[in-house]
Parts: structure tokens; C-alpha cells; sequence
């Protein structure tokens, strides 16, 4: 059972012929941030998103702080569930780049799986020690990760709302934690496409460290650059879901 790993969205795409789309959400966000960009793609697949742990309907499981391998282990198998068989284009921003990564790597099947990459380095180019710099001990302890937030160009709102902001920054700190520890299999590759996607003022990414994704497929590799920063899924979210659309047009056909 997939559920509530999952979350699928509403579509009017056709059951029979249209490939299956699941983003894997970025660091501290949940399935219901993607629900735009789902709802542009609704009449040319069947879009769907991963929930993790610690928000939303599954607020009361643990976060994304430790036991990484058995996390992506229980995606892979809800994935496996989910997946019917057909073709698949897997979405995965920032922190769900490397979650999409480890769960197509965990597929058997990969013939009829696309990895869309999106706004992370290469898992062979990573480095990671410490995501949000440490406070200097006075102040508020959440300032350094606030301030990490809005020069990525936060524009949830929850920032500016105590309540809200209280809920989100365990949430966010959690992931960013797990995301800090993650240690790639060295030499990894998974056996379907991989296309890279980047902002051009992102200062997570880089060209060279985006363009090694091309290292980890034995398939063939694509990148598309757009203007913005790290959430240029935001800012051009129209031009990214016409590359996801041309995507599952390929692999539907």
C-alpha cells in the first residue's frame, strides 16, 4: 500500500495512455506545494506527489533526520506499489533530486523510468557539511536558517506568520540535517534518462556540478538551464512543466 507515502492529484488525463508523474518535494516542503505545478500537467499525465514523513497527514511520523537508507528503502517500496508498469517521470527539486535518485536506483525494472534533476548538484559532486550556518550564540537561534531561506527566495509566507514558522523550521532543520548526511553509493548510476534542470543565479548550483549528472546515468542525459534562482520552479513554472510535458509525451509514446 502506498498510501500515505503518495499523494495523488486530480487529473484529466487519460488512464490508459498517459505516463504516471510523481515529484519528490524539496527541503521542508510537503505534496500540497506541487499542486500547481501537477495542475498544469493534468491534461498529459497522471500526476501524483511523495508526502514525507513529519508533515501534513503524516505529521506524527518521525522526520527526515536519521535512518536515511531505510527511508529511501520505504519509498522505493511504496514507489514500487504505486508504479504500474508503464512509463514514469520522476521530478525531484533540491533534496528530492537525490531521494528520486535512490529510489529509481532501488527499481529493478528502469527501462520505462525518466529522473528529472532538478536544482541539485551531482550526487559524485556533492558537498555538504553544513547547509545552514551556525548562530554566534546570541540572538534567535532560527535567525541563520530564516535568513538561509529568504536568500533562496522563500516565497511561502510561512516565515512571516510565528505560528506557522514554528511548525515549518523543525520540519525544514530536520531535512536539511538528513540532507547534510547524505553519502551517495560511490561510482552509483541508474539505467534510464537523466535531465538535468538548473537556475542560473542559484547559488546551490553550478554548471560543472550540475552537467555530472551525466556521470550517473547509462542512458542518455539532457540539462536545461532557466533563469532564477534555486526555486526557479517557481518563478518559471510554466516553462518548467513544458519540459516535463514534451517528457511524458516522449515516454508515453
Amino acid at each position: 500500500m502506498f498510501a500515505p507515502h503518495i499523494r495523488p492529484f486530480p487529473t484529466t488525463a487519460s488512464a490508459d495512455g498517459s505516463p504516471q508523474l510523481l515529484f519528490f518535494p524539496h527541503s521542508g516542503s510537503s505534496a500540497g506545494s506541487y499542486r500547481g505545478l501537477a495542475g498544469r500537467l493534468a491534461d498529459t499525465a497522471r500526476p501524483a506527489c511523495v508526502q514525507y514523513p513529519g508533515r501534513a497527514e503524516r505529521r506524527s511520523s518521525p522526520p527526515f533526520t536519521d535512518g536515511q537508507r531505510r527511508s529511501d528503502d520505504q519509498l522505493a517500496q511504496a514507489f514500487a506499489a504505486w508504479h504500474e508498469g508503464g512509463p514514469v517521470v520522476l521530478f525531484g527539486h533540491s533534496l528530492g533530486a537525490v531521494v528520486a535518485y535512490e529510489v529509481v536506483r532501488r527499481t529493478a525494472d528502469q527501462r520505462r523510468l525518466v529522473l528529472v534533476a532538478s536544482g541539485h548538484p551531482a550526487p559524485s559532486r556533492l558537498g555538504l557539511p553544513s547547509i545552514v550556518p551556525p548562530g554566534d550564540g546570541t540572538g534567535d537561534p532560527d535567525q541563520p536558517l530564516v535568513d538561509l531561506l529568504r536568500s533562496l527566495g522563500d516565497d511561502s509566507g510561512l516565515l512571516d506568520h510565528p505560528v506557522l514558522r514554528g511548525f515549518f523550521l523543525p520540519v525544514i532543520r530536520g531535512d536539511l540535517a538528513a540532507h547534510g548526511r547524505y553519502r551517495p553509493e560511490p561510482g552509483g548510476t541508474v539505467a534510464c534518462p537523466v535531465v538535468a534542470l538548473m537556475g542560473n543565479a542559484d547559488p546551490l548550483t553550478d554548471p560543472a556540478d550540475v552537467l555530472g549528472w551525466e556521470q550517473h546515468t547509462t542512458a542518455t542525459f539532457r540539462m536545461h538551464t532557466f533563469h532564477g534562482g534555486h526555486f526557479f520552479t517557481n518563478e518559471r513554472a510554466g516553462e518548467v512543466a513544458d519540459v516535463l510535458r514534451a517528457l511524458c509525451a516522449r515516454a508515453a509514446s
